[in-house]
């Protein structure tokens, strides 16, 4: 199919398509969103929020006070800051997804695989701007910020390990409790060996929230019904209207 038609600013009521035809209707402004609205696009701007929520997670100690958070927020956020970032990343990944419309109707290829080749393309946008971010932090982190996370640990170790023995108080049979020592240990500053681990990372959480995003899109391809592309496809059968 030829390219999508732009809208002017003056907004004729007729335009001209390369391949002759005149239009004016609904048609085009569905037309022009699909190729504003592309998978890159959409990654994006998901993918800015996750990089807020990565920024938030990986600078937690600029923000959080080990002395004045409750000691469950502290300790519940230390146990699962990790995997409340991925869940998150997967989720806007496939929200991107969801909110993915394919950009132009190629002839012969399926309604299905465009929605799943897109789907997949603006989830993985998401991950790697995600992934790109924490591997920087983690340069940081090791280098700029390393005095200030040893800090926040050997603050917020005490707090953790108080909350660890009011919780195995009400338990009859309470499994070890690790001390200060250890969990300050755990909260230490990554190392710059790290970055090799961060950047294989990337990789992996391109691939898994890349799958989703196409998980995502062969359901919608598989639920939308009849190929909305058919009839804009052959669209070229037609007879031009006003054709000049």
């Amino acid at each position: 199919m030829q390219d999508a038609i732009r809208i002017l600013a003056g907004h004729e009521p007729l335009t001209i398509r390369p391949s002759g035809m005149l239009y004016s209707g609904p048609e085009d402004v569905l037309e022009c969103e699909r190729r504003l609205l592309g998978p890159l696009r959409t990654g994006f701007r998901y993918g800015v929020v996750a990089v807020l929520v990565a920024l938030a997670v990986d600078l937690r100690f600029l923000w959080m006070s080990p002395t004045g958070t409750p000691n469950w927020i502290l300790t519940a956020f230390e146990t699962y800051r990790t995997q409340l970032a991925l869940a998150t990343f997967v989720f806007l990944g496939i929200l991107a997804a969801m909110r993915m419309r394919p950009e132009r109707f190629e002839e012969g290829v399926p309604y299905r695989s465009l929605l799943l080749r897109d789907g997949a393309l603006a989830a993985s946008v998401v991950a790697v701007m995600a992934g790109v971010t924490l591997f920087l932090l983690t340069f940081l982190n090791a280098t700029v910020f390393s005095d200030d996370i040893e800090n926040y640990a050997h603050a917020a170790a005490p707090s953790i390990v108080a909350y660890n023995e009011k919780v195995a108080n009400r338990l009859e049979e309470p499994p070890p409790i690790p001390g200060p020592a250890v969990i300050e240990r755990g909260l230490q500053p990554p190392m710059l060996g790290d970055l090799g681990k961060s950047m294989a990372n990337i990789v992996l959480r391109a691939v898994l929230i890349g799958t989703a995003g196409a998980i995502v899109g062969l359901l919608r391809g598989r639920r939308a019904g009849p190929d909305p592309a058919g009839p804009l496809q052959n669209s070229s059968d037609k007879k031009p209207r006003n054709a000049t």
